[in-house]
């Protein structure tokens, strides 16, 4: 039902981060499970004989991102996230655009990398997507979505024989692509799993 909201105070994120060439534009994250964002929050039924999968949402979300990888070190911390959209309903296609910020504040992970190491963190990230998806009973919605992630970065250098150590600050936005299952177990609840690449940086 457009206007309706739907709240669910708690997502788990876990992002793993692979790549390593020697540029930082060739710094490519691999989300899996739920992604960067808060991914999927259905609106109840409303008067008006609106489907659970139609309709505006919008929801805040917290959870806590831990991140790896073998060359940028790694780093963690809690989040916080807002996210919001509409989508409508054609038959047994459910289709819409969503968009969302969150921020990260770094618990874990190191400051001042060491001689000749690097250091990658993120604070303040939004997502924007378009998504298809069909249904594959009245519960359950097998989709695909796609769109670009755009990120505050910041990257540190270790010293080296030859060089101070140095942090660079940079807004990354990069390609986004992502399928998933969403399970209504009920008007109020849903299960989902997600999957997803995140691409080279645009900018």
């Amino acid at each position: 039902m457009t206007g309706s909201a739907a709240f669910r105070p708690l997502v788990v994120g876990l992002a793993l981060l692979c790549g390593g060439g020697p540029a930082v534009a060739q710094f490519v994250p691999f989300s899996v499970g739920f992604g960067p964002l808060p991914s999927f929050a259905w609106p109840d039924p409303g008067s008006e004989g609106l489907s659970r999968w139609e309709g505006s949402y919008a929801r805040l979300s917290t959870g806590f991102e831990a991140v790896s990888s073998k060359r940028f070190g790694g780093y963690s911390g809690p989040t916080l996230g807002f996210e919001g959209g509409r989508f409508w309903q054609e038959g047994r296609f459910v289709y819409g655009i969503s968009g969302g910020v969150d921020t990260l504040i770094q618990t874990g992970g190191s400051l001042n990398p060491g001689f000749g190491r690097l250091a990658y963190s993120r604070d303040l990230a939004g997502a924007v997507h378009a998504q298809v998806g069909a249904l594959l009973t009245p519960n359950v919605l097998l989709y695909g979505k796609v769109g670009a992630w755009a990120v505050h970065e910041t990257l540190r250098v270790g010293p080296t024989a030859v060089s101070q150590p140095f942090t660079r600050d940079d807004i990354a936005v990069r390609p986004d692509a992502r399928v998933g299952v969403e399970w209504a177990l009920t008007d109020r609840l849903t299960l989902g799993v997600e999957a997803g690449v995140i691409g080279n940086r645009l900018r």
